[in-house]
């Protein structure tokens, strides 16, 4: 499964400030630990092989760790005002327990990028669970990062979206509108997102009943017709304009 969202992080975060987006982070991470196991144990930045990743944790007693924050800020040390990103791996061998996130940050004019991909043992299967628990994670994964959507749904969707210049929906889409039945009936389910008690958004679910699987023709048909629906209305955002 994947998640994608893009956001804009307030002024005032200062450029460079890894230990910043860390803590972030951590937040996500500790949620899906809550879902799934091999997803709260220990993380690792990225690197050109497994035994070299290893020895680069993230995290230290859940706070960003020394050996991190010291890579990072040497990676960038000459290009503090460039564009950002952190890939994590949790250090999971086997393709159905492995997960890879990736974060973007100070990309300027540009959103920034929050991205998960989680291994799954079949194309129906979900790590996270069924569509209620997806939602919560969905909906902290929004307010977290403030995002502009989420998408979350099997990465091969994307071939079999409607519009080529706009978002899918695939299993649900985060959008930061109240959305109501009337104007989604083909939803099967919309879940609203709150912050501070104001609803901030709502998350446009295609399927409730089972996982969602792109090899499923009425699954498919499902998120297509949602996305036909919020196109019609000018609520299905173009990638040029995010």
């Amino acid at each position: 499964m994947h998640l994608f969202s893009q956001h804009r992080d307030r002024s005032g975060i200062r450029w460079g400030d890894f230990e910043f987006h860390l803590r972030r982070l951590r937040r996500i991470i500790e949620r899906l630990a809550n879902k799934d196991e091999t997803l709260g144990g220990s993380w690792y930045l990225s690197a050109d092989s497994i035994s070299e990743s290893l020895q680069r944790p993230v995290f230290a007693n859940s706070e960003p760790s020394a050996t991190a924050l010291a890579l990072l800020s040497k990676e960038y040390d000459r290009r503090e005002k460039d564009p950002k990103s952190v890939l994590c791996w949790n250090g999971q061998q086997s393709v159905y327990h492995n997960a890879l996130i990736s974060v973007s940050f100070d990309s300027g004019e540009l959103s920034d990028i929050f991205e998960i991909s989680l291994g799954e043992k079949s194309d129906d299967s979900s790590r996270l669970g069924l569509y209620d628990a997806i939602g919560e994670f969905v909906s902290e994964v929004a307010i977290i990062y403030e995002a502009l959507y989420v998408t979350f749904g099997p990465r091969a969707y994307q071939d079999q979206q409607v519009f080529d210049d706009r978002l899918g929906v695939s299993w649900m889409l985060y959008l930061p509108h109240v959305l109501t039945q009337a104007q989604v009936p083909e939803a099967r389910d919309l879940i609203p997102v709150i912050r501070d008690g104001n609803q901030q958004g709502t998350i446009v679910v295609s399927v409730t009943d089972e996982v969602f699987d792109v090899h499923h023709r009425e699954h498919v048909k499902a998120a297509n017709d949602i996305e036909i629906r919020l196109a019609d209305q000018d609520l299905l955002p173009r990638f040029v304009d995010l």
